[in-house]
């Protein structure tokens, strides 16, 4: 069942009120009536389950029979992604989420081709508030500032991941052998066209973990999915009860 955004709920509350956009997909786009059960999520670690008790012009009161607060898995999931032509990228921060990701890092790079603009990273806020919804994730990912790639590298190790970059070519690690069970992987993935000659140096001059996704030339998208999709069943192995 989608689940609606209460980003104030608390583990101690017995009620929540919804208004603005919730309200709104609340009772116009899900068609919800008084007496209806309702999931909610604060993005903070804490879901809550319960019934809409009463609804007027501008708000939904909803009594809860639940709260459940899950504390974060460790390690974490993060991605590095370029931002992408027509908008591809937003698939990444929807599925990203849903998989669990918990930092999102979004950067311009050599052959990078769409640029970002004041409100790039606001609206990929909304699409992982839309997509904790869905999947009933008590987690919303911390979506980071568009930066230069080094900028963004940088940024990377500061938040104590370390980077892991997916190449195209040449002969690599798969995933699994280009990091160490435990550490907090940060998965980089490039633009459309790759990653220049001058960023494969700073790699390496950085000495940075590479890894291979297979013998196929995947897209960006499918390569930010795939890579996380690997990880994740990387720590569900370590931890079946990996959230």
């Amino acid at each position: 069942m989608p689940g609606f955004y209460a980003p104030h709920l608390k583990l101690s509350q017995t009620s929540v009120v919804l208004t603005g956009d919730e309200f709104h997909h609340l009772c116009h786009v899900f068609r919800r009536k008084t007496g209806d059960a309702v999931l909610l999520t604060n993005g903070s670690g804490v879901r809550a389950g319960g019934v809409i008790q009463h609804l007027d012009k501008g708000s939904a009161s909803i009594s809860l029979d639940w709260t459940q607060e899950y504390e974060p898995a460790k390690p974490p999931m993060a991605c590095a992604f370029a931002l992408l032509r027509n908008k591809n990228d937003a698939i990444i921060i929807d599925k990203l989420t849903e998989l669990g990701v918990r930092d999102l890092f979004p950067f311009t790079s050599d052959f990078t081709v769409r640029k970002s603009s004041s409100n790039t990273v606001g609206k990929f806020q909304a699409i992982a508030v839309s997509a904790i919804k869905q999947c009933d994730n008590a987690f919303l990912p911390r979506i980071h500032p568009v930066l230069p790639l080094a900028a963004c590298l940088d940024t990377i190790s500061a938040a104590r991941y370390v980077p892991c970059v997916a190449v195209e070519t040449g002969k690599h690690d798969l995933l699994h052998d280009a990091r160490d069970t435990g550490e907090s992987t940060c998965v980089v993935i490039g633009p459309e066209g790759g990653f220049s000659p001058e960023e494969k140096a700073l790699f390496a001059k950085n000495q940075l973990h590479t890894f291979s996704l297979g013998n196929h030339i995947l897209r960006a998208e499918t390569a930010a999915i795939t890579s996380i999709s690997q990880l994740l069943h990387i720590n569900l192995i370590n931890n079946p009860q990996y959230y």
